[in-house]
C-alpha cells in the first residue's frame, strides 16, 4: 500500500498467506502488549500500549470510581487519549495508532511512524450495557472493515466494504495459554485484520 514504510512492508509480508494468527496477551507486562505470532508461535509483530500510559489510565479509572462509583471510573479512564505501537519482532517501531479522547465514542487514527501516511480511521462506539460496535474508514471515505458478532466473548467476524467475511475472531482452549486466533478468508489485509481485532481486544477490558 502508498506510503508504507519498508518496516511496516516487512511487517506485511511476515503475516501474508497465513491461515491464521495467534493473539497472545503478555500477561507480565506492566503495559497492554501483544506478540501476534504464526501458527508455530514465531511472533511476528507486536501491538501494545506502554506501562506508563496504560498506568495513568489504571490510576484515573481508580480514582473516580472511589468518588462517583465502577461505571464513571471505568468511562474516566477510557476517556483519556492514548497511543497504541505496532512493532516488528526487533521492537521497531511501525505504525501508531492514536486514539483520541471519548469514552463510549472514540475515533483511532492509524499513522506510518516513518513516512506519516494515514491509514484511516477505527470508529468506535460502546452501548451502556458494554457491547462494542466498529468500522475501519480509509482515508478515501469508504469502509475497509467492520465487525459482525460478539466482540465481548470473542466471537464475531471481520467483513470487508462488501460485507464479505474476511476473518473470524475466536477464543478456543488452546495448548498455549491467554491466546486466542485470528483466522482468515482470502483477500484479507492480514496486518490490519490484526490491528483491528487486537484493539477491539485492548477496549472491551476498559
Amino acid at each position: 500500500m502508498q506510503g508504507m514504510s519498508p518496516v511496516t512492508q516487512g511487517i506485511v509480508s511476515a503475516l501474508a498467506n497465513q491461515p491464521k494468527l495467534l493473539m497472545k496477551m503478555r500477561i507480565l507486562s506492566f503495559g497492554k502488549n501483544y506478540d501476534v505470532m504464526d501458527p508455530n508461535q514465531r511472533v511476528l509483530c507486536q501491538v501494545g500500549l506502554d506501562a506508563k500510559q496504560n498506568i495513568t489510565g489504571q490510576v484515573v479509572a481508580s480514582a473516580v470510581s472511589q468518588l462517583a462509583g465502577d461505571y464513571i471510573g471505568r468511562w474516566a479512564g477510557r476517556s483519556l487519549a492514548y497511543t497504541y505501537l505496532v512493532r516488528d519482532p526487533n521492537g521497531t517501531v511501525a505504525i501508531a495508532i492514536n486514539k483520541g479522547t471519548g469514552g463510549n465514542k472514540a475515533q483511532f487514527q492509524i499513522v506510518d511512524s516513518a513516512s506519516g501516511a494515514s491509514f484511516g480511521v477505527i470508529d468506535l462506539k460502546r452501548s451502556l450495557i458494554g457491547g462494542l460496535k466498529a468500522n475501519w474508514v480509509g482515508p478515501d471515505g469508504q469502509t475497509w472493515l467492520h465487525t459482525k458478532g460478539n466482540i465481548i466473548r470473542r466471537k464475531y467476524a471481520i467483513l470487508g466494504p462488501d460485507g464479505r467475511e474476511l476473518g473470524r475472531v475466536r477464543h478456543k482452549i488452546l495448548a498455549i495459554r491467554d491466546v486466542w486466533q485470528l483466522e482468515f478468508e482470502s483477500g484479507a489485509n492480514h496486518l490490519f485484520s490484526a490491528i483491528f481485532a487486537t484493539i477491539l481486544d485492548f477496549e472491551k477490558k476498559m
